[in-house]
């Protein structure tokens, strides 16, 4: 059911009642739980088999896609260290680093997490780090939308600006535009989500619980009304959502984070104190509790490998921006190689 759809044919009346729109969106999150409880995917027994008593690796584009990613994961790690902030791996990402010991092998996507102090924080040092680099400044886009179409960061390319052909991408079904901050790669084409998340105050959580997704809906829908403002609307529904900047007993995830997940509070003990494990060829931060996450997020099986595996379609999609695939190749081996550059030389 897509309720954004459904939102836009309802009379303006029923739109405006914030109200009643919440308990509309509670009662369709009833419906999803129900349906996903019963179609909850199968495990694969074969490719279960497989991965469980042999070594796989991804090759080709899919392996180019992550290895770029690798750097530029590697690139936040110093920035996070340099400037004392702390992050950590989150949803499939996580589940590669805990299930593969690196990347899901089929996977073209990469998060990570931080809490709003260390990622406000981030937002401020980054542009300056980059900036040290000529290579890294020409050819990455850096993006967080303020509203549907302008990027906080004006002096950096925006991953959805038409200009750059990326725009009509995103618009493909299970895509979009999202507002967290991003740290994309122009040509070659990825892009790392960083996901803000939030203390909840004890008292809030049963309110959080129940009203997050009505207040990350509003959030999202305002932002293509005119005079949207950000940090007015956000401050709103901070305050509103019973949210906070220093350290209480429980975390979730802030409403300018991802528009499809819907997770209770949890506590921060699953996250703090993150700690250090394999990822590919580095050590990369992790939750430190990553199994009860993991087990949270995606159910008791997270382990094994489900029937239907989802791909956002980077790898077809490069293929489309270059003349033919040697260049394509070219173009990753040299960005790739230059980015491990910059992080074995990193200031």
């Amino acid at each position: 059911m897509n309720f954004s759809k459904l939102y836009r044919k309802l009379p303006k009346k029923i739109q405006d009642s914030e109200k009643l729109m919440i308990y509309c969106i509670r009662f369709v999150k009833f419906i999803r739980s129900k349906k996903l409880r019963k179609n909850e995917p199968a495990k694969n027994n074969l490719i279960n088999f497989i991965f469980k008593s042999s070594t796989i690796k991804p090759t080709g584009t899919i392996r180019d896609i992550q290895l770029l990613y690798l750097e530029l994961l590697k690139f936040i790690d110093n920035v996070c260290e340099k400037h004392n902030l702390d992050y950590c791996l989150t949803y499939g990402t996580l589940l590669g680093a805990i299930r593969h010991e690196g990347f899901i092998p089929w996977d073209d996507d990469c998060d990570i997490l931080m809490m709003r102090k260390d990622y406000d924080k981030f937002i401020e040092v980054l542009p300056e780090e980059i900036n040290k680099y000529e290579f890294f400044k020409e050819n990455c886009a850096l993006t967080r939308l303020i509203n549907s179409t302008d990027n906080y960061f004006t002096d950096f390319n925006n991953i959805y600006h038409k200009e750059l052909g990326h725009d009509d991408f995103f618009k493909l079904p299970g895509l979009g535009k999202s507002l967290f901050l991003q740290l994309g790669w122009l040509k070659p084409m990825v892009k790392l989500d960083i996901f803000p998340y939030d203390y909840v105050k004890d008292e809030s959580v049963n309110y959080y619980t129940k009203n997050y997704l009505g207040h990350k809906f509003y959030f999202r829908e305002m932002y293509s009304q005119e005079n949207f403002s950000f940090e007015k609307e956000f401050t709103k529904r901070f305050e509103e959502l019973g949210l906070s900047y220093e350290p209480t007993n429980f975390i979730a995830e802030g409403i300018d984070a991802s528009f499809i997940e819907d997770f209770p509070p949890f506590k921060k003990e699953l996250i703090f104190p993150t700690k250090r494990l394999k990822f590919d060829e580095y050590e990369l931060k992790c939750p430190n509790k990553s199994h009860e996450l993991l087990k949270l997020w995606y159910g008791d099986n997270y382990m094994d490998i489900p029937q239907n595996v989802v791909v956002h379609g980077y790898a077809d999609y490069n293929l489309t921006l270059f003349e033919s695939k040697s260049e394509m190749d070219n173009a990753f081996k040299d960005t790739i190689e230059k980015l491990k550059e910059i992080n074995l030389n990193f200031e």
